[in-house]
């Protein structure tokens, strides 16, 4: 079935409008997204309770060139899925690439935040063919084995407990946790706005997506991320500690990897300082714009070159570039 395409209109301080488009192939679900920009195409997915709109801010401080595609990933937003369809890393990524060529891209730049970044390692490791270069915040590659069970249950307990309570007491447990204090340093207001959309969330799409995206859900990728030959950046936040550490050992895994530690920031860098991530963000891109003119034909050929190097990594930080994410909530 043909997309269904809602224009609509919003000016930032840089003027962009976006176009609001649904697709529908007669999938098992109804992908919500935004675009904007003109330019070689960029990826970004959002984190557990947020939509696209959680990027608006970020892009609106990026300069001009780029083309930006946003989605609603399942369980979140304005995209719907059918109770009983799953939510998972393989379903979301066969979602992306439907989106990728009804828009006419073989390949886009992909970057994500947390379960958006685990599900762009997911997809860089498993549709590699169609990544371009890749960065993410605040993300893992997978748990073993016996933290894996425990956050399984840990995540259908919370599954179970959305269902229960609904979408407003698990926001207001959610966003209290230590782990999104930083948001708290751009005022109440912005934390208001931060709450409202979480709220536009359903209670079935959130229990959903912990049941088949949460960390407990996901398959280890630490193996098959050593087959990832494009240039990676792996952002985690100054006082986010367990992933400090994470992203030290993401760098290692890959041919191309570097880690970014940026300071006075938690979990949630794109949101809690924009400015230092846009910058981050358009130096990543350059580089790997650079990279693509370089060797065209690249995500082909590479795969059957050496390992290459790691390189350009900030060290800021001393913790074990071998520690695991800790257990605890499913992010």
């Amino acid at each position: 079935m043909p997309a269904r395409r809602q224009r609509w209109r919003q000016r930032t301080g840089r003027r962009r409008s976006y176009d609001r488009v649904v697709i529908l192939e007669g999938r098992d679900a109804r992908l919500s997204y935004f675009v904007a920009g003109d330019g070689p195409p960029v990826t970004l997915l959002h984190g557990f309770t947020q939509s696209g709109r959680s990027w608006r801010e970020v892009i609106a401080k990026m300069p001009e060139g780029w083309r930006w595609i946003v989605p609603d990933l399942r369980g979140h937003g304005e995209t719907q899925t059918p109770p009983g369809e799953p939510c998972s890393m393989d379903a979301c990524a066969d979602d992306l690439v439907a989106l990728w060529n009804e828009l006419g891209f073989e390949q886009t730049h992909l970057a994500g935040y947390s379960m958006g970044g685990r599900l762009a390692l997911h997809v860089a490791a498993r549709r590699p063919e169609r990544v371009l270069s890749l960065l993410t915040i605040g993300a893992h590659a997978g748990l073993d084995k016996d933290a894996r069970d425990e956050r399984r249950r840990d995540d259908e307990a919370l599954a179970e407990r959305i269902e229960r309570e609904g979408v407003e007491p698990f926001v207001n447990y959610w966003g209290a946790l230590p782990i999104f204090a930083g948001l708290e340093r751009r005022g109440p207001s912005y934390v208001a706005q931060v709450r409202a959309e979480r709220l536009q969330n359903r209670a079935a799409g959130l229990a959903c997506s912990l049941r088949g995206m949460g960390a407990g859900a996901m398959e280890p990728l630490w193996d098959e991320l050593a087959e990832v030959s494009f240039p990676c950046t792996f952002v985690a936040g100054e006082s986010d500690q367990r992933y400090v550490a994470t992203a030290h050992r993401l760098a290692a895994a890959v041919r191309q990897g570097r880690y970014e530690i940026v300071p006075r920031t938690g979990h949630a860098v794109h949101q809690e300082r924009p400015d230092a991530f846009a910058r981050v963000l358009g130096a990543h891109l350059a580089a790997a714009a650079a990279d693509v003119q370089a060797a065209p034909g690249r995500a082909c050929r590479r795969c059957r070159r050496g390992r290459g190097r790691t390189f350009g990594a900030r060290r800021e930080s001393t913790s074990r570039p071998d520690a695991q994410p800790r257990s605890g909530v499913s992010l």
